[in-house]
């Protein structure tokens, strides 16, 4: 597969889009959805830390990593822990019980209400995010398919007529990385990790989709996902990104049993303009990105 086969080339990611495209993710419903619900993650309480890569193999995406989402005046892929994440997620299935969904909906890094007042509490509830939750037989199945292809499960490839097969991300990334080493040696240099993130940038783009696509998901992943799950180390790129992560069981609307009101929380409020927040505004160009995406999907513009 060629590198025609993308929609946005990995080059033009690495300008002005690809940050403030981040950007726009972690004030979105996606880092919602990646820290509050059990979305696939890795690391376990119930065994040792186990990851996939080999050494080699891990030098080279998180150079790729780096070329991609890189440090600037907010955390990138290598500070986040983000390619951890994805080290940990590809040995998801060398657990014992398969690491693919963690417990909640608490993590313990927010408070109880007080029944009294509404008002935070100094009770904090047990972080479940560490209980790793068992698959059901189809969750486990699809799940297979997805690590080792649709040739590795009964019947995976049963509707290979509606639904591509798919080699499966283990085999996407062992040949996705080899052949960055191999271009990166094509064009005389000693390793992959030693091009210029623009050269990085270009081999990615002439990889197959199929790994491209897995490789910015999953580095989005641990970019935004709960600690827990081996990303977003310390919670740095939520708030670095001005989101409040998993905001449960205080949540942002606290309500007063005495006078039966509900009031907004003042350091987080949902009504009214965040003092923890920059408030002037999305940049020209995010605007003109979002204009276009509603405008193609049917919405209309009133100014």
């Amino acid at each position: 597969m060629s590198s025609d086969d993308t929609d946005t080339p990995a080059r033009e990611l690495s300008n002005f889009g690809r940050r403030d495209f981040l950007r726009t993710v972690a004030a979105g419903g996606a880092a919602a959805v990646a820290a509050s619900t059990g979305l696939p993650g890795c690391g376990s309480s119930s065994g040792p830390t186990r990851r996939y890569l080999s050494e080699s193999q891990r030098t080279t995406l998180e150079a790729l990593a780096e070329a991609l989402i890189p440090e600037d005046e907010t955390v990138g892929a290598l500070g986040a822990g983000a390619v951890e994440y994805v080290d940990r997620w590809l040995a998801a299935f060398d657990h014992p019980l398969p690491q693919l969904f963690r417990g909640g909906p608490y993590s313990g890094r927010v408070p109880y209400p007080d029944p009294k007042t509404g008002d935070a509490s100094n009770v904090f509830p047990a972080n479940h995010f560490h209980d790793v939750l068992e698959p059901t037989r189809l969750q486990e199945a699809a799940f297979r398919i997805e690590f080792f292809g649709s040739d590795a499960v009964p019947n995976g490839n049963i509707n290979d007529g509606a639904v591509p097969t798919t080699p499966g991300w283990l085999a996407l990334y062992h040949d996705g990385l080899a052949q960055l080493e191999t271009l990166a040696q094509q064009e005389g240099l000693a390793s992959y990790a030693d091009g210029t993130p623009e050269q990085r940038l270009d081999f990615f783009d002439r990889t197959p989709k199929l790994f491209r696509d897995a490789v910015l998901d999953h580095l989005c992943e641990g970019l935004f996902c709960a600690p827990e799950y081996g990303g977003n180390r310390d919670q740095i790129a939520w708030r670095q990104y001005h989101y409040d992560g998993d905001s449960q069981p205080l949540g942002h609307t606290l309500f007063d049993p005495a006078t039966g009101e509900s009031r907004d929380r003042p350091d987080q409020p949902c009504q009214t303009l965040d003092p923890n927040l920059p408030n002037d505004g999305f940049e020209r160009d995010i605007v003109t990105v979002l204009t276009i995406v509603t405008l193609a999907q049917g919405g209309k513009r009133f100014y």
